[in-house]
């Protein structure tokens, strides 16, 4: 349990350095909104690919060598960043890291998922906190890393000292070797890919991981574009807004089992999508409500994830990386491609609205799976 939480703790740091130094990439590499988009939009088509696969990684490899390999693949990438001579190297740096960090992500997921399989989705909520806690410490490790007087890519590199730590964790744990079962028949993937219910969660996970996604990337640009902010309020805010996502998942570990899984989605959909147009409309006195909404936005993932693995039981993983893969889509197609477009030819602010219409039909889509649920538990 403490390598699994290791593991997405180092997730959330990673993943989520790219909200501090967008723009001082932008700076260095003299780049507009929408390249920068394209630029960080390769993080997710490297998660794409392997969350796809994760089935057949599990069974061919096995969580210990999947780990094993994962640590040495992360090392690679995130020097790679570091060492990185123009945009083209980058940008390919950025798909070796989001391939590599997903490789980890899916052994901490599947150890925690087969270890505590009665509370599921208390147990990913607590996981996905540990993310929350690695997004809290992104910001103020960069900033850091910079008034030290290091460039931003100088927090990449560092960041393998973390990589160090699950290395001895790993060495140290008695991790099992957990396979595929054998004992227990996965539908085919063609099967899967036509099943409407996978459609239906692999579409309310693109809406999710891209408006997460979205804020991620685009806040601070906001922050400093449009309301002039100092490095530091900036941080202030990014912070904020993973403060409020661990406490969610914090919250959402003692009453999503209460609540329900997809009750517990519609609630927080609705409330975020309000959040973030109240902000929009505000001004800049309300501006704090989108970090805020990190609150409701945080028990979305692990909540769906959790769903997905007890609606389709011995196929689940495989389920969860479908949708995980549509997830990375909604991170680069709505996150990076979209919000990018439409900063660069509308307004940044424009952009964040349509994070509330993308929620909204979050919580349309998941009102409808769960109609559609009932109506055929009454059958």
């Amino acid at each position: 349990m403490i390598l699994a939480f290791t593991i997405m703790m180092m997730n959330g740091v990673v993943n989520n350095l790219r909200a501090q130094v967008g723009p001082y990439i932008i700076e260095d590499y003299a780049l507009n909104y929408s390249k920068l988009g394209i630029l960080l939009s390769f993080i997710s088509i490297g998660s794409m690919l392997f969350y796809f696969l994760s089935g057949k990684l599990i069974e061919k490899f096995g969580l210990i060598k999947l780990l094993f390999y994962g640590i040495i693949y992360n090392i690679i990438s995130l020097a790679a960043i570091y060492l990185s001579p123009n945009y083209y190297f980058l940008t390919f740096s950025f798909f070796l890291l989001g391939s590599g960090l997903t490789l980890l992500n899916i052994v901490s997921v599947n150890l925690i998922s087969i270890s505590y399989s009665k509370n599921r989705g208390k147990m990913i909520n607590l996981l996905h906190l540990f993310y929350g806690l690695g997004g809290i410490i992104a910001p103020y490790f960069v900033t850091l890393v910079l008034k030290l007087g290091f460039s931003w890519a100088h927090s990449f590199l560092f960041s393998t000292i973390l990589l160090v730590i699950i290395f001895v964790e790993f060495k140290t744990a008695a991790v099992p070797e957990i396979e595929a079962s054998k004992n227990k028949t996965m539908r085919s993937t063609k099967e899967l890919l036509k099943d409407i219910k996978v459609i239906l969660f692999s579409l309310i996970v693109f809406l999710q991981i891209g408006v997460e996604f979205s804020i991620i990337t685009w806040l601070a640009p906001f922050l400093k574009d449009v309301e002039e902010r100092s490095d530091l309020e900036i941080s202030f805010y990014i912070a904020l807004f993973f403060i409020t996502f661990t406490i969610g998942r914090l919250l959402a570990s003692f009453m999503v089992e209460k609540i329900g899984y997809f009750n517990f989605i519609i609630f927080t959909a609705g409330a975020a999508s309000l959040s973030i147009a109240a902000a929009l409309i505000g001004g800049r006195s309300f501006t704090i409500l989108i970090p805020l909404s990190g609150i409701f936005l945080a028990a979305q993932v692990p909540t769906a994830q959790a769903a997905i693995l007890d609606s389709f039981e011995s196929s689940g993983i495989k389920v969860v990386g479908f949708a995980q893969t549509a997830g990375m889509i909604g991170s680069t197609v709505l996150a990076s491609w979209i919000i990018g477009f439409v900063n660069d030819f509308i307004s940044i602010r424009a952009g964040f609205f349509i994070l509330v219409i993308a929620l909204a039909a979050d919580l349309l889509i998941t009102s409808y799976d769960l109609t559609t649920k009932r109506q055929c538990f009454k059958n």
